[in-house]
């Protein structure tokens, strides 16, 4: 019934509503300082207790695309070690040469994409996610310079195996947005489905995130819903 009412009062708005995604409001300089406010302030989350050794920087990028504020995504290659295959946003581990996490989010766009770190305005980082791989993650915002072109990308193909983006219209259309939840898990995952592969996983919760600090309310709205997983009477089953 909520959906229902949602996709009513959207259409209403009409330009309106698609007015709270163009350029002009997006990327002004007082959303700019909102947004990173609010990403910021969210909570760390954590999904193990103690400290992990290991840390690492992804760049959430925003970019023009045919007039259009944008998402840029990455497709793992199928070759590595972990995460192969899955929808991601670039980045990687911190290395020593790093003197913080946004310069490693920042390096490792540059190493996969091509993109040069003097293209990416960074408008700042939110506080991390610690992984059940024992990873703590921090993502940092950033802006791709200009209009993106795809072919100006020089993608390291042992790493990425697609770049592709999803206009923020599209990633927020009600009928684009769902949850899963993993059995035994302590709390459902957001999921999108309006580009060109579906974003689930640590790059899904991280998009809520900043979905949630960049847009009002009336233009985007995940409901996640949370069930409490069945707990079996062993002595029931026994019999």
């Amino acid at each position: 019934m909520l959906l229902k009412s949602r996709v009513s009062l959207l259409k209403k708005l009409g330009c309106r509503y698609s007015s709270l995604y163009s350029p002009e409001v997006i990327l002004s300089d007082e959303n700019i300082k909102r947004t990173v406010a609010k990403f910021s302030s969210m909570k760390p989350i954590r999904m193990i207790a103690h400290e992990p050794n290991k840390r690492a920087g992804v760049l959430i990028p925003l970019c023009l695309v045919d007039g259009k504020v944008a998402i840029l995504y990455t497709l793992r290659a199928a070759n590595l070690k972990s995460h192969r295959g899955q929808v991601s946003f670039p980045g990687g581990m911190q290395d020593v040469t790093d003197r913080n996490l946004e310069q490693t989010a920042l390096r490792e766009t540059e190493e996969e994409l091509g993109i040069e770190r003097s293209n990416i305005e960074v408008w700042g980082s939110g506080n991390v996610i610690v992984t059940r791989l024992e990873t703590s993650v921090t993502p940092v915002i950033g802006q791709i310079k200009g209009e993106y072109l795809k072919y100006d990308l020089k993608v390291n193909s042992s790493e990425v195996e697609d770049v592709f983006t999803v206009p923020l219209e599209d990633l927020c259309k009600p009928q684009n947005l769902g949850y899963t939840q993993f059995r035994g898990a302590f709390a459902s995952m957001p999921v999108f489905t309006g580009g060109k592969m579906r974003v689930w996983g640590l790059t899904a919760l991280l998009t809520y995130r900043f979905l949630s600090s960049l847009l009002p309310h009336q233009a985007y709205f995940h409901n996640i819903k949370y069930m409490n997983p069945v707990k079996h009477n062993m002595r029931h089953a026994i019999r």
